[in-house]
């Protein structure tokens, strides 16, 4: 049986761990050598605990990602509501070039500038600013300026997206233990220094025939998309 390619990525380690131990526990159901193997069994425990980390390793940095992405998107919507408001108070159209001079003087408390600000400052920036431009007195004005209310609407929008990725990621961060790449060097070696070694080992035992067959076929499956990346 051969071990698996060291190349292989987190989320297709991933993947082989979590049929491997459902191979293993679909065997040791029954009354037989499998189930009654401590060896394998303790194996198994090691390959479980691991599989279940690196899950949890690779969870949280999606998690990580998808903040980072709502924090661009609600940025993007900051400019182009800065950018609208300063057309709109050139244009020598007086209803328009009044109310867009009154939305960016509103603005401009805040300014593009709070983009560059550390994720809650700038989450306390945004949500008194859609409290500003939600005022009774500043309706008219948003209403007179075509595409400016659908900003607003969009950027609180984006920022309850934030807000939710935000709590996402603490949750995480929380219950966050090593890296998936950590956590990939220590389960490829279980599963390359151990378990493979003994199912090549009791692979002839009829008890362990299909169990062995069934791991090394999903190995061979795995290594065989490592292989051909690299072509």
């Amino acid at each position: 049986m051969n071990k698996i390619i060291s190349k292989i990525r987190v989320a297709e380690l991933d993947t082989l761990s979590d049929i491997l131990v459902r191979l293993y526990k679909d065997s040791s159901a029954a009354e037989n050598s499998v189930s009654k193997d401590a060896n394998l069994s303790g194996i198994m425990e090691e390959v479980e605990k691991l599989s279940a980390e690196i899950t949890t390793a690779i969870k949280s940095d999606r998690v990580s990602s998808t903040l980072d992405e709502a924090d661009i998107a609600r940025d993007e919507i900051i400019r182009n509501l800065g950018d609208a408001l300063t057309g709109y108070a050139a244009i020598p159209i007086e209803a328009k070039k009044s109310a867009a001079q009154n939305l960016l003087s509103v603005f401009s408390k805040y300014g593009k500038q709070i983009t560059q600000k550390n994720f809650a400052e700038e989450s306390s920036l945004i949500e008194s600013l859609l409290e500003d431009f939600g005022a009774e007195s500043l309706k008219t004005d948003v209403a007179a300026l075509d595409g400016v209310g659908e900003l607003v609407s969009e950027l609180r929008t984006a920022q309850d997206s934030f807000n939710k990725a935000n709590d996402d990621f603490t949750n995480a961060s929380v219950n966050r233990g090593e890296s998936a790449t950590s956590v990939k060097k220590s389960l490829i070696s279980v599963l390359n220094d151990k378990l493979v070694p003994y199912l090549s080992a009791v692979a002839p035992l009829a008890d362990y025939k299909d169990f062995a067959s069934k791991c090394e076929a999903e190995i061979t499956k795995a290594n065989a998309t490592v292989a051909n990346r690299g072509k």
